[in-house]
């Protein structure tokens, strides 16, 4: 007699558990997918201030994700380097579609889907410095993206061609910023991501050869949630169609 109010009891708790995650999940159907998008990033997430919308591939990448899931809609919530990981641990947005690269250490904080963006980190300079390899910029000042990854890849570069002077690092709030400050010699080159790189190069300007490093922008949810199963599964199924192609080709 006991045993069968024990297990009738283990039934109703794993019914209402089962009820309650069904209808978080309906709940979640019907709510926006709220996306930390970045907005200074021509091409991939760039806000109009005069229409007030956000344009790029990121976020069509969102407002597709969201369709698929369910979701009405997408919130964009405008995030930094500096703020994007806290708005995430925080809960402040469902994910992060920020040109947000796959690491090691932020796959201890977070989970990603697969990579939909491949690109190489990259030094650009003026073209009246003279510099024509990463070994010239051997005790130079060198401008990277606060709140990026950016400044270890450049000295470990540096560390590869044996200099022993480094390089100083001088952070700047935004890619803008970085440009500004290469124009005015504030700083003797610059370090980023390739892609984003091209809406700052001009006539006057130059890649030095080769990449430091190889970059892969993923999808990142919280850890060990069931969003991230979800995205995993949807992101996979739009590299898999042919979507994620299209929408490359697009923004190209």
């Amino acid at each position: 007699m006991k045993k069968t109010r024990v297990l009738s009891l283990v039934l109703l708790v794993l019914l209402a558990v089962s009820m309650f995650a069904g209808g978080q999940q309906a709940m979640a159907e019907g709510q926006p997918l709220v996306v930390g998008v970045r907005d200074d990033i021509v091409n991939f997430s760039f806000l109009n201030e005069t229409t007030g919308k956000y344009y790029g591939l990121e976020i069509d990448l969102a407002k597709e994700l969201a369709q698929r899931l369910g979701r009405d809609g997408v919130e964009f919530v405008t995030v930094t380097p500096t703020t994007r990981e806290d708005v995430l641990l925080n809960g402040e947005v469902d994910c992060l579609i920020a040109c947000y690269s796959i690491n090691k250490e932020r796959k201890e904080l977070f989970d990603f889907s697969a990579p939909y963006y491949k690109d190489g980190t990259v030094f650009m300079v003026q073209t009246s410095s003279c510099f024509n390899r990463w070994a010239d910029l051997a005790g130079m000042t060198v401008g990277v993206l606060a709140g990026s990854n950016t400044g270890d890849l450049v000295l470990a570069a540096m560390k590869r061609v044996n200099t022993a002077k480094g390089v100083k690092l001088q952070e700047e709030e935004t890619y803008q910023d970085l440009s500004d400050a290469l124009e005015r010699g504030d700083v003797d080159a610059v370090c980023m991501d390739g892609c984003i790189a091209q809406a700052y190069m001009n006539e006057d300007r130059i890649y030095l050869p080769g990449s430091l490093a190889s970059q892969s922008y993923g999808v990142a949810t919280q850890k060990d949630s069931e969003l991230s199963k979800q995205v995993s599964a949807v992101m996979q199924d739009m590299l898999d169609d042919g979507t994620v192609d299209k929408l490359l080709d697009k923004w190209d």
